[in-house]
């Protein structure tokens, strides 16, 4: 049976290549955000080791991922402008792993304002591990991109599984150090593997020289379908973000607080089985930007049905629910964004997006503090009514004709 990287293109020397090319891609990216996801829990536990302070692990993290927003436009634009931008992209993962590295030697041993300076480096280089190696993934793969973004959204579904999984064997055979010292190596590896993709520039008469930090928020401002998918993901981040959270309060409001694990688990296995469903049957690129948000609104409603319920298998089976349109949810912003974007802004559209994710993401932990003396149950309707009310908002903008017409959306 062939393997789903094969199942991508047609098997002729040719498409031979191209699956290979996609595999080393997808190696490469999965140790960069193994790195990227690793490095979330990694800083929480180290910061414990080495200050006794969980609030400084939390700022830690925070430091590592609001960057991202900011520097999101830069990252982009330099490497759509590069005529290397395999070069830039490997550049910045190996300053994010370099940095990473760093804080082993700084936190506890230097004046803390250096560790945060470090991390706020290591931040704005972030957006070329996520939206800046995905936006190259249409020109590696080809006319079977579709089917190629579920794999890359599959990779951030495993990421998200390897990466705390490294963190807790490096911590429970070694120490915090070292756990983090693992996550720069395998951030280290997959800059080394970009550094070797071979991947297309734009042509000479499409680069200009300086970087237009604001040429992909105006591709947003001109593009009503791309602008529409980017603010409904964000508000949508805004609860899917403080998942985890939650999933840790209703297991201890249930008495079993280890189960937390157990539910974010089934939610990652879902996702896994829902990339794989997309990469088998993916959908015309003509209908990424609908499918994008309503399944969207097809996350929220099982966490909603899961905060009714009083038994937490039966909540592990609607959170592994809700996983399973994680994948393609994905998949379709992955394609969408790569088929709204004009050529020239595609890594800045796709560096934009991510950060507003992450910066949403961290925006929303914050919020559901906020919401800590409310019931399990209750925590958990605010988590999925943000994907649900975005999702269903972003459905009724794009039915709207000048929503979907003359927009750079072309059939795979």
């Amino acid at each position: 049976m062939s393997s789903p990287v094969e199942q991508v293109t047609e098997l002729d020397p040719g498409s031979r290549r191209d699956a290979a090319r996609l595999s080393r891609y997808l190696v490469m990216a999965l140790l960069a955000r193994t790195a990227d996801e690793g490095a979330r829990v990694a800083l929480v536990i180290f910061a414990l080791d080495r200050t006794g302070s969980a609030a400084v692990g939390g700022m830690l993290v925070a430091t590592l991922l609001l960057p991202h927003v900011v520097a999101a436009p830069l990252v982009g634009g330099l490497v759509d402008r590069s005529r290397r931008p395999a070069a830039v992209l490997a550049a910045a993962i190996a300053v994010f792993a370099s940095a990473l590295a760093a804080t082993v030697a700084l936190l506890g041993h230097a004046p803390l304002w250096q560790t945060y300076l470090v991390l706020a480096i290591a931040g704005c280089c972030g957006p070329a591990v996520t939206g800046g190696l995905t936006s190259q993934l249409a020109a590696l793969a080809g006319s079977a991109h579709a089917r190629a973004f579920a794999l890359d959204s599959l990779s951030y579904t495993v990421a998200g599984m390897v990466g705390p999984a490294t963190v807790g064997l490096a911590v429970a055979y070694a120490s915090p150090s070292a756990a983090i010292m693992a996550l720069a190596v395998a951030g280290g590896l997959g800059a080394l593997g970009v550094a070797s993709l071979r991947l297309p520039a734009l042509s000479a008469g499409k680069q200009t020289r300086a970087v237009d930090l604001f040429q992909g928020a105006r591709e947003f401002v001109r593009n009503r379908a791309l602008r529409t998918i980017t603010l409904a993901t964000s508000v949508g981040q805004l609860g899917l973000g403080g998942l985890a959270v939650v999933a840790t309060t209703l297991a201890a409001a249930a008495h079993q607080p280890s189960r937390a694990g157990l539910l974010l688990s089934v939610t990652a296995g879902g996702a896994f089985v829902g990339s794989l469903l997309w990469a088998w049957r993916p959908m015309p690129a003509s209908r990424a930007p609908l499918v994008t948000v309503w399944a969207m609104v097809a996350v929220g409603v099982p966490l909603a049905l899961a905060a009714t319920v009083h038994s937490l298998s039966l909540a592990a089976a609607l959170f592994a629910l809700s996983g399973l349109f994680t994948g393609p949810f994905a998949a379709a912003l992955f394609l969408a964004r790569s088929q709204l974007a004009a050529e020239t802004t595609r890594t800045q559209v796709f560096t934009i997006g991510a950060g507003l994710k992450v910066a949403a993401s961290a925006i929303g932990i914050g919020l559901l503090g906020l919401a800590t003396d409310l019931p399990a149950g209750a925590q958990l309707l605010v988590v999925a009514a943000f994907p649900i009310l975005a999702g269903v908002a972003g459905g009724v903008l794009l039915r709207r004709p000048r929503a979907v017409a003359g927009e750079h959306i072309d059939a795979c």
